[in-house]
């Protein structure tokens, strides 16, 4: 069920400080939340508290794989960034209440979460976070480019703020492309449960998190942060050892486990990188039959046309399909000069070919088959 939005959320709010019906009530208002201790945070602004936690995080030594950061990316420049919000729309009514950011450090990342103590204070706490983001530094992030990037960008353009970093790298889609054919649905709890062993206990569901925060505003109770802030930082914290863990799979991908062979391989080709073509090659083997096509046809772009008339051999033995029998056509008539064998793979073409959105290749086969009869004879 969609959770309420910004406007209806200030009018329970007014109601149950007996504001006057008729008063309106905007997201620059002070909301009269007495001024409260956040356990575990210094207060650095009117409404601006800050925590700092360092964690002990796996090393991102060595050189990188170059395949999911840029080539020379320097570990410390990178941002692991999150924020918790007062909805999932990236519409004007949706604000930040809690941002972190995470660096390295040493053989530890030290994370900093910003807290916003109230709506008023918006203006500040984004320019903290304007200050605390260095030029030069790349976000991390999980969902982060769809969501967290562009709220935190219009928020800030809003008040004519830029925010300025050199990059961002969005680990969801990368952890889609290994993961997602084994273990379904990708959000980060998933991975961590199934891909990084990280397990949480008794952790607040993210749908609960923007009510937590009206909570508080409401009755200035800091109890009911306690888990979004846990929440918020272990997110932050997952990031870290997700990013190692994955740059491990990259610089040695054909000693990965667990991972789709497929879509790794064709990752790894589409940066020229050749091991592609060997976990291709062992998807193909373990039954993947779209593997083995993609295989083939990155044989035949790099020159090796027989090594891909091989695969297509093979593949035609399984079941045939228009695409292979009109390779293996195309290849008896104009490489071996065997029109009659081009014949017989145009006609297991057209035999292949079912359904209504087959009959652009129906066409193109009984116009194969004319053109080859034509010349048989």
């Amino acid at each position: 069920m969609p959770r309420p939005g910004l406007s209806s959320r200030l009018k329970h709010l007014r109601l149950s400080r007996d504001i006057p019906s008729g008063t309106e009530m905007s997201c620059t208002e002070q909301t009269n939340v007495p001024e409260q201790n956040i356990p575990g945070f210094s207060r650095i602004g009117e409404y601006v508290y800050q925590r700092t936690s360092v964690f002990p995080v796996p090393d991102l030594t060595g050189p990188l794989s170059g395949l999911f950061l840029p080539v020379g990316t320097d570990p410390d420049s990178l941002v692991f960034f999150d924020l918790e919000t007062t909805g999932l729309s990236s519409g004007a009514g949706t604000i930040a209440f809690l941002a972190g950011f995470g660096r390295y450090s040493g053989e530890n990342l030290v994370v900093d979460q910003f807290f916003l103590s109230d709506f008023p204070g918006e203006g500040e706490f984004l320019e903290i976070l304007q200050n605390s983001l260095p030029e030069t530094g790349r976000l991390v992030s999980y969902n982060g480019r769809a969501f967290d990037e562009k709220l935190l960008i219009s928020r800030g353009l809003m008040r004519g703020m830029h925010f300025r970093y050199s990059g961002h790298s969005d680990l969801l889609y990368a952890s889609r492309r290994l993961w997602k054919k084994r273990i379904g649905s990708c959000r980060l709890g998933n991975i961590e449960e199934l891909i990084l062993k990280i397990s949480r206990t008794e952790d607040l569901p993210g749908a609960e998190v923007p009510e937590r925060w009206f909570g508080f505003l409401k009755n200035g109770d800091a109890s009911l942060l306690q888990e979004v802030f846990s929440h918020h930082q272990q997110d932050i914290v997952s990031l870290a050892f997700l990013l190692v863990h994955m740059e491990e799979i990259l610089k040695f991908p054909l000693r990965a486990e667990g991972v789709d062979k497929r879509a790794l391989g064709v990752w790894l080709l589409g940066r020229e990188d050749f091991r592609g073509e060997e976990l291709l090659s062992r998807a193909e083997g373990e039954g993947d039959y779209t593997a083995g096509v993609l295989l083939a046809f990155a044989r035949k772009r790099r020159g090796d046309l027989n090594g891909a008339v091989y695969i297509w051999h093979n593949l035609a033995e399984k079941r045939d399909t228009p695409l292979i029998c009109e390779e293996l056509s195309k290849y008896y008539e104009h490489t071996l000069k065997q029109v009659e064998v081009a014949l017989l793979w145009a006609r297991r073409g057209l035999a292949s070919v079912s359904g209504e959105n087959g009959e652009r290749h129906r066409r193109q086969f009984l116009h194969r088959l004319n053109r080859l009869e034509n010349k048989h004879t």
